[in-house]
């Protein structure tokens, strides 16, 4: 499974345990529009996945997964839901900072945005805030070909053509 899979997932994980607002509805690959009576709704998607080598004849990246939500909530006036915004975000925020799993399985949470954009067509004011954040992580990739089982050395030097020898035995999976 790509890792930026599975840093989704237990972004998910972690949102869907906090206690958030959206409760359940915590979505991957949902279409939008959701009804006014399923709000709060997140929608999460890892949009981008960035990876840097580290330098020539390298199997190994820095990468930074870009994870972006969109959150969406309603209320009965547009300060209503400017507050529901900022308390969702915040929830959202804490959730994803604080989650042990998913912190240990990145290097760092290397950026981080929010917008936040309030709406109203006649009595309905519905709000939406995105939050995209930069997860690190270093990914490598495993050779191709046979696993090294043994390393049989022998040194030698102008006087000794036999000076000393070596094994070395790795323990096979």
């Amino acid at each position: 499974m790509l890792y930026r899979v599975i840093i989704r997932d237990l972004a998910v994980a972690a949102l869907k345990s906090a206690g958030t607002m959206a409760g359940e509805n915590v979505f991957v690959g949902r279409s939008l529009p959701i009804g006014e009576s399923n709000l709060p709704a997140l929608y999460l998607q890892i949009y981008e996945d960035r990876g840097e080598s580290p330098g020539p004849a390298q199997v190994q990246f820095n990468r930074v997964a870009t994870l972006g939500m969109r959150g969406y909530v309603a209320a009965g006036t547009p300060t209503a839901v400017e507050a529901l915004l900022d308390r969702f975000a915040e929830e959202i925020e804490l959730a994803l900072m604080r989650d042990v799993p998913l912190q240990a399985a990145l290097c760092e949470t290397a950026e981080f945005s929010t917008v936040t954009e309030v709406t109203s067509e006649g009595s309905r004011h519905i709000g939406e805030f995105k939050m995209i954040l930069g997860f690190k992580y270093i990914e490598t990739y495993p050779p191709d070909g046979v696993p090294l089982t043994e390393i049989d050395a022998t040194l030698k030097t102008a006087d000794q053509p036999v000076f000393a020898g070596m094994t070395v035995k790795f323990p096979s999976e």
